[in-house]
Order: C-alpha cells, then sequence, then structure tokens
C-alpha cells in the first residue's frame, strides 16, 4: 500500500482485504507526514510488512537515517510482522536483531535499477543476508529482456533459499513476478489498486489473482 497519510492507508486497507491479500506491506515513506503504525495494526489482523525505502534504493523517505529505522522499529513494537531492512543499512546487524527482539521477522532488501546481475551474483547477495541475520532475503533486479526472467527463477531450490523473494522490475520482469511464489519464493508484491504501484512493472493484486485463476493455481 502506497498512500499519502495514515488516513489513507486505512481507506486502501478497507478495499484491499476485500480481495483476499496474504499480507500487506505499508510504505511509509510514501507518506506525507509521519505514519501512526500502531492505528494501522489495530485496522486489520492481516500479516504486515513495515518498510520505509532509502532514496538510494529506490524509496521516498524524506527523514534523517536515525527516523526512518525508527519508524520500522516503532511498527515492529506495534506488532507488525516483518521489518523490512536494506542491505546497505548502517548498523543492519543491531537494527536486525532489535527487530527481532520486538518479535519481528527480518526482510533484508536489495534493489537493482540498473539490470540484472548474474546468477553467482544474485546468490553472493543472498550469501550477504543470510550472514546478516535475514529471515526472508528479498533480492529484486531490472530485466532488460524476458530471459532474464530465468536468471531470477534459478535461485529457487535448495532448502537455504526457501525464504526468499526474488524477480525481476520491469515490464520484461513480470513472469518473475508472477512464477516466483510457484517455484519456491516465500511472497511476492503487487499493488492496492490501479495506479498505486511502488516498482516499475507490478501488476495490481486484482491482476495477479486473474492470473493465477486462469493458471489454476
Amino acid at each position: 500500500i502506497t498512500a499519502k497519510d495514515t488516513a489513507e492507508v486505512l481507506e486502501r486497507l478497507t478495499d484491499v482485504e476485500t480481495q483476499g491479500p496474504d499480507l500487506i506491506e505499508v510504505r511509509f515513506d510514501y507518506m506525507e507526514t509521519p505514519g501512526n503504525p500502531g492505528i494501522i495494526r489495530d485496522s486489520t489482523d492481516l500479516p504486515l510488512i513495515a518498510t520505509n525505502r532509502r532514496k538510494d534504493q529506490g524509496g521516498h523517505s524524506r527523514t534523517s537515517e536515525q527516523d526512518r529505522v525508527a519508524l520500522i522499529l516503532d511498527a515492529v513494537e506495534a506488532g507488525f510482522d516483518y521489518a523490512d531492512l536494506e542491505l546497505n543499512t548502517p548498523d543492519l546487524d543491531e537494527l536486525g536483531s532489535r527487530a527481532k527482539a520486538l518479535g519481528g521477522s527480518l526482510v533484508i532488501s536489495h534493489h537493482d535499477f540498473e539490470g540484472t546481475p548474474s546468477a553467482e551474483e544474485l546468490r553472493e547477495t543472498m550469501g550477504q543476508m543470510v550472514e546478516r541475520g535475514a529471515d526472508v532475503c528479498k533480492i529484486i533486479g531490472t530485466a532488460q529482456s524476458p530471459g532474464d526472467n530465468l536468471t531470477y527463477l534459478s535461485l529457487f531450490g535448495s532448502p537455504r533459499e526457501r525464504r526468499l523473494v526474488c524477480f525481476g522490475m520491469g515490464r520484461d520482469g513480470i513472469l518473475s513476478r508472477v512464477l516466483s511464489p510457484i517455484a519456491g519464493g516465500e511472497f511476492t508484491y503487487a499493488s492496492s489498486h490501479e495506479g498505486g504501484g511502488s516498482a516499475p512493472g507490478q501488476l495490481t493484486l486484482a491482476e495477479m489473482r486473474e492470473i493465477y485463476t486462469l493458471m489454476g493455481v
């Protein structure tokens, strides 16, 4: 969910819950005023991911780094199930430990907006995330051709890799967005409404549901 304030998040939640999402990511970095994690948590029983994305990772956070990560930790303390912290976050080890101590699971994420790294580079990135304590590794690149989808999907398979989110952004990466959870990914992302996407090539939840229905899954 991308929204300008807490009130709009609640509106989006009401709309999207009728479509049957499995979990919801709240993008606090899209808010024009600081969001209220407690009110959001109390409004739904669905699992929630707290994300306050750094600008150098494609986000819109307007606050200091200290305030940015503090809001994520506040959300976990309020009952959010996942904290999303970027691999290049300063003091990641300490912050990740704090998120876990508060009862949250740690998503360590990395986004490449230039292209698709090799499968070897993706696995190296995943290894770094595992070493830093990731419960879920989120590794996203930008597909430059349909063949890049195979690179992302090739990461799924071994037990060590089962808690992995990996696909390509952009129109050419839609296939990996759709197929990654079928291949063994922890989950995939969709926007709550038309025009509400947080990344290139992101389909709406309704579109994703229609595709999965047509696929029989």
